[in-house]
């Protein structure tokens, strides 16, 4: 009688441990500070450049993001312009070196380098829209149907 008395005090013990083990482990994994969250694109840091362009690149380039730039003179130096994989599709001949353009969007480091990702640009008098509001490229089908929705006079 006394062996199963000890058996079970024993099993009490090892199961108040096992759960103070669990507890011990599971309060720190808890109670970790989770990494912030930053979107890729925040309309909040968003911001408007004018100047005119010293250069366009249309491909895959060395040294630069995929997709389509435009390089342009700033108040603050040359700032590299990136309109994403269909930015120019269809527009290779509509920006010239020397043109005066205004494009919006949001600075951002990527591969170590400052790129300036754009969402519209201002070219000739009409506005182009490269991504929506949350930095995501816009498809050529895409730009089909904000044309024909800025044509009639609807809001995005």
């Amino acid at each position: 009688m006394k062996q199963f008395h000890i058996t079970k005090r024993t099993r009490l013990i090892a199961g108040l441990l096992s759960g103070l083990l669990f507890a011990i482990l599971a309060v720190p994994l808890s109670a970790e500070t989770k990494a912030e969250i930053h979107p890729f694109y925040d309309l909040t840091h968003e911001v408007t450049l004018s100047g005119p362009v010293t250069g366009v690149v249309y491909g895959p380039s060395a040294g630069l993001i995929p997709g389509s730039h435009i390089l342009l003179v700033t108040g603050s130096g040359t700032v590299d312009a990136s309109l994403g994989k269909w930015g120019l599709q269809g527009k290779e001949d509509s920006i010239h070196n020397g043109e005066q353009v205004t494009v919006t969007g949001v600075m951002k480091t990527l591969r170590n380098k400052q790129v300036f990702v754009v969402r519209t640009v201002e070219l000739g008098g009409h506005t182009y829209v490269i991504r929506n509001e949350h930095g995501v490229p816009l498809t050529p089908k895409s730009h089909e149907r904000v044309q024909k929705t800025a044509q009639k006079g609807v809001s995005q």
